[in-house]
Order: C-alpha cells, then structure tokens, then sequence
C-alpha cells in the first residue's frame, strides 16, 4: 500500500523554489543566433516574466534549475535579478535550439505555421506577426540608382530550377527541383507544387561580394525572411540560401559536409 500511494504523495509536493519551468505557452516569441556557437533567446509571457524575476530574487547567488518542456535544461549560478521578458536558454546547437523552439512554440500553432523573420540579431519565431516600423520594411519602390538598377536587372523574369545541391551534394528534393523563380521589379514570387505561391519584397545589397538581396514576405505574411545570394552567367542563374532562411550565406560552398543549416544552391535557366 505505501508503494501504491507513494506518487500521489510526491505529486502534492510544494514545487521546488530552487527550479524555474518553462513549459508551452510562457514563450511568446524565440531568436535563435547562428553567427557563432549556437544561441537561444526567448522572451516570456508577462506572468512568467514575473515568476522570472521572483524565482532569480530568492536564488541569488545559489545554483538554480532550468527546466525546459520536462527537461532538465541548465544549472546556473545565479548571480544578479532577472526581470525578462528576454531570457537566454543555453543550447548544444542549431539543432537542439530549434527542438526546443517546437517544444515552447507550438502549443496553439503548428510549426510551419509560426511567423517567421530574421534580422541582425538572428531568426525570429513567434505565433504573432512581428511589428515593423516603416523604416525596417525592405521597400518596393522604383530604383534610382543606376548600380542597383543594373544588379536587379540580372535578376529579372521567369525562371525554372536545372539544378540543386545541399551542402555541395546533387538533391533529389521536388520542392527544389520543381520550383519556379519569377523576380518582377523589387518582387520575388516563387511557386512550387509542394509549397504553393509565395510573394516577397526583395532589397539588393549593393555593395556584398557575393552579390546578395534581402527578402521580406509579402503573402503569406508568415513565410520566412532571410538572406540570398546571386551569380549571373550568360544563360543561367544561381542562387545560394540556407534552409529556412536561416542566417545569411558567406558564399555558394558549405562551411563542412554536414553543415547546419544547409546550404541550398540552386541553379537557374530562363523559362520556356
């Protein structure tokens, strides 16, 4: 019998002052960073905030513990206040930073369905769209001058995917292979069976070697933002990307084999 009652009795336990839990839906919005070592920022629903500044208040300078979605997440010595709404959870990789996002992220929303952007501080999830002011929205006005006029005219008309690679190895992947490019001004509209239509406003950087442009999308409001790079030949066009827009490109090479994210590179030819 006291074997039999044994768990309900641990369940009545006060809960432990020395641990903080994050569990879904205290998270309203996560930034994973991939310039370095892998980063996790994630900012807290205003009650957790709360609990947050609470929890760091008792525990000062003593060893607390980060439970993340039922798992023991961090030890940390807790060495000043925390007030939130940010806080950093410590990750092993890109990888495990984005496990950890689906955990906190998607209790109302499905993952591919979280607005998505990124900017210089890393890539933004959130179940609510980002706030932009006007100065932050690529613009899709027309082109004065007369360099980046040049470069967007490599860009322009409708294109149809000949090859592509993942980290430099041939990919058998349909949403790649049967995508068409169509750039039309400062627009980028891509379509494929597998992921519908996409429409973004694309901004050149006129001055990156390689050649690179910003996308913002346009409809859906939620699809990815991020960064790509160009190479114009002759008859065809290749475009470099990390999957899911994750971080900016250095070049149309992976880093190393297994790289992550991947590099997508795609070969472009005119359509017929």
């Amino acid at each position: 019998m006291l074997l039999a009652v044994a768990p309900a009795w641990l369940g009545a336990q006060a809960p432990d002052a020395s641990t903080f839990s994050l569990s879904p839906g205290d998270v309203t919005e996560a930034i994973i960073n991939t310039s370095g070592p892998a980063q996790l920022k994630v900012m807290l629903a205003p009650a957790k905030s709360e609990e947050l500044a609470a929890f760091t208040a008792s525990n000062l300078n003593k060893q607390g513990r980060i439970i993340v979605a039922g798992k023991l997440r961090a030890e940390p010595f807790i060495r000043e206040r925390m007030t939130g709404p940010g806080m950093e959870l410590y990750v092993r990789s890109a990888e495990d930073a984005l496990a950890t996002v689906k955990a906190l992220l998607t209790s109302k929303l499905k993952f591919d369905q979280l607005h998505k952007w990124t900017d210089s501080s890393g890539t933004h999830y959130s179940e609510q769209a980002p706030v932009r002011s006007s100065d932050q929205i690529p613009p899709t006005e027309e082109i004065s001058d007369a360099g980046t006029g040049k470069l967007l005219s490599e860009l322009q008309g409708s294109w149809e995917v000949i090859k592509a690679t993942k980290n430099g190895k041939d990919s058998a992947d349909r949403s790649l292979l049967q995508g068409n490019w169509k750039f039309q001004g400062s627009e980028l509209v891509l379509h494929s069976p597998q992921n519908g239509i996409v429409r973004f406003a694309l901004k050149l950087d006129a001055k990156a070697c390689p050649k690179a442009f910003h996308l913002t999308p346009i409809e859906p409001a939620h699809s990815g933002s991020g960064w790509m790079l160009f190479s114009r030949d002759t008859n065809t066009l290749r475009i470099a990307f990390h999957d899911n827009l994750q971080g900016r490109p250095e070049g149309f090479e992976p880093r190393q084999p297994r790289a992550e994210p991947e590099l997508l590179v795609v070969t472009l030819a005119p359509k017929k």
